[in-house]
């Protein structure tokens, strides 16, 4: 699943963080490998690869599991995903 997203990209959180609720949008930011050093609240190693992500509405920053996050890739802006299947 690591291949799926790249910084930038759009996702749903699947799981609810003490900061960002479950259904929340953020934007990923940052990779993070296994075994990672990961900031937070405190630090440790991170147990599987995941990402830090921002919530934009909010501004708060945190990080999830690749299996907690939801790919919203292409969902930024339906109308360009249509032009772009059209030819011209």
């Amino acid at each position: 699943m690591s291949n799926q997203f790249q910084p930038g990209d759009l996702a749903l959180t699947k799981v609810f963080d003490a900061d960002i609720p479950a259904g929340s949008q953020v934007e990923l930011t940052e990779r993070i490998e296994k075994g990672a050093l990961v900031r937070g609240k405190g630090y440790f190693r991170a147990p599987s690869p995941g990402w830090y992500v921002i919530q934009q509405s909010s501004g708060v920053s945190t990080a999830y599991a690749d299996n907690e996050l939801i790919p919203l890739r292409g969902e930024r802006d339906p109308a360009e995903q249509k032009a772009k299947a059209v030819p011209a």
